[in-house]
């Protein structure tokens, strides 16, 4: 059986800003989740949402991350044999997402 996942990421700047810095750092999430031995093999976006899916360990992890106008929300269900790290993906996510969100300093 699959375990949902639901994560937020709060941010400052708006949904066209957000939605510009995710889709500017698709390369470095690519990029980090190779460092990993993982792999991004599907990206479809439509308007401020994009479906996803992340090989890992032999399993393709499908979600949905959608832009709203304060906050990300991520949406991924992991197979059961991955359930045992929805923590640490819920963590490593949340902190990559405040990184490419963040605001610049001035």
């Amino acid at each position: 059986m699959a375990k949902p996942v639901s994560i937020t990421v709060s941010h400052d700047l708006g949904r066209e800003a957000a939605l510009d810095r995710l889709r500017s750092g698709i390369d470095r999430i690519r990029d980090k989740l190779g460092m990993v031995k993982m792999q991004l093999v599907e990206e479809n976006w439509d308007g401020d949402a994009v479906q996803f899916g992340v090989a890992a360990l032999g399993y393709t992890v499908r979600g949905k991350l959608e832009v709203e106008e304060t906050l990300v929300r991520i949406e991924v269900m992991l197979p059961w044999v991955l359930a045992v790290f929805a923590e640490k993906l819920k963590l490593g996510v949340e902190k990559q997402g405040q990184v490419l969100l963040e605001k610049p300093r001035s």
